[in-house]
């Protein structure tokens, strides 16, 4: 069994022809019972009167409803466990649980879009919220327009059914509903799968432990003592802390049972030096989710300041739980996107990273940033890289050996700045997360 073997995986949209340039060429490709003639027409009649924004801005928001009505059909509680926020149950709206970034994840993560397809619609998203800030100091051009239309067509707008990959959706049943054995073919299947499943599947069962009680739990349980041991080498350090809170949680509830069985995974992987010891890092980590929302949000450079504030205003000792969390969300206002920085919220995150120690730096690259896909894939233009770089040098972070070797590769590339290095790294990397 090898990586190249994918559990689930989404579509990656239907065939529109590469010379397809037109926008009343490119609606045609859509579906009907999704986007209508009648809004075809309207899209088709926004670029006649040269009001690209509006017709990238229809399309764009068309096509992320359909993303997040599908992923409701799973349950809000649970987007709400993928995420990792307890503040979404059942009742919460799924426009107001998910950004147009994190819904693009999730469908990802879940198989309802596949590589390409995500790729795609994230350069679309970073398109829309930089026209629609108050950073943009041009309008909406109209290749953007068009490159905007054309990727929500082709990967949500014009699949003919859009839903959660049947593999997924089997794969959850299974893994709720069964004691899985040693030697099932899917057990091996699973183990030997990527991160970017591994964690999809931890998120499975520890939402179940977390919610369950009954049959259910008793095969989530006896499923993560089956998995675990064999999935904690591949696991991030973000993953095991995330193990780690769900022992405290459940403990902390008095739920023996759910308590007793993470108990037993952890003793099999000698893992309880990833759990939390109070609750202080929670509220590190809520904040610095926060900041993470707000980046990927509409108007970022103008909300993030108060949240980034916010979380820096908690205290420069962070809690070890939460240090993965607060470097990745003081990382990405500092980064930026390609469109620049947050010129307010930017120098806050700058001073908050250079309060982090060396030694807190070393453990990142060592252990972090290989299994970091939010951070990979912001440190993919100029810009990001030179902001990296100074942060390194200016701070002395820049002489840290003894890393893994495509990681110490990565941080001298970002040291030297040696942009292609960089970028086939990080391509590199995140490649390995997802196959």
């Amino acid at each position: 069994m090898n990586n190249d073997i994918q559990i689930w995986s989404g579509p990656d949209g239907i065939a529109i022809p590469s010379n397809t340039k037109e926008p009343k060429d490119i609606v045609k490709y859509a579906n009907t019972g999704i986007l209508t003639q009648k809004q075809q027409n309207q899209i088709i009649a926004a670029f006649q009167i040269e009001a690209y924004d509006m017709a990238a801005e229809y399309a764009w928001k068309r096509a992320m409803m359909k993303l997040k009505e599908t992923l409701s059909t799973l349950g809000m509680k649970f987007i709400g466990e993928m995420l990792g926020r307890e503040d979404i149950d059942e009742f919460t709206p799924i426009d107001v649980a998910l950004t147009d970034y994190t819904t693009i994840q999730l469908a990802e993560q879940l198989g309802v879009i596949g590589n390409t397809a995500a790729f795609k619609l994230r350069q679309s998203q970073e398109l829309v919220s930089h026209f629609f800030s108050g950073k943009a100091d041009e309008e909406f051009d109209y290749s953007s327009a068009v490159m905007v239309v054309k990727s929500s067509i082709q990967y949500i707008l014009g699949e003919q059914e859009i839903s959660i990959a049947i593999e997924f959706t089997n794969l959850r049943k299974r893994l709720l509903s069964e004691s899985l054995k040693s030697d099932d073919l899917q057990v091996d299947q699973l183990i030997n799968s990527p991160l970017f499943y591994l964690r999809t599947v931890l998120t499975i069962l520890l939402s179940s432990i977390r919610k369950d009680k009954g049959a259910m739990l008793e095969h989530a349980l006896a499923n993560i003592n089956l998995l675990l041991p064999e999935m904690w080498k591949k696991l991030g350090e973000n993953d095991k802390w995330n193990i780690g809170t769900a022992y405290r949680d459940v403990v902390a509830e008095g739920n023996s049972t759910a308590a007793n069985g993470l108990k037993k995974a952890l003793l099999k992987v000698e893992g309880f030096d990833f759990v939390p010891e109070n609750l202080r890092s929670t509220t590190f980590k809520n904040a610095a989710r926060t900041v993470i929302e707000t980046h990927f949000a509409f108007n970022n450079f103008y909300n993030e300041p108060p949240v980034v504030r916010a979380l820096a205003n908690l205290g420069s000792t962070i809690p070890a739980p939460a240090l993965i969390d607060c470097i990745q969300a003081y990382l990405l206002v500092y980064l930026g996107n390609f469109y620049g920085v947050s010129n307010e919220a930017s120098p806050i995150a700058y001073e908050e990273l250079s309060k982090i120690t060396k030694d807190r730096w070393h453990y990142y690259f060592e252990k972090v940033i290989a299994k970091d896909e939010t951070i990979l894939l912001n440190i993919r233009y100029d810009g990001q890289i030179n902001r990296f770089s100074k942060l390194l040098i200016d701070n002395k972070y820049d002489d840290i050996i003894g890393l893994p070797k495509d990681v110490q590769d990565l941080y001298n590339a970002i040291v030297n700045k040696k942009y292609s290095n960089v970028k086939n790294l990080v391509e590199k990397l995140y490649q390995n997360i997802k196959q």
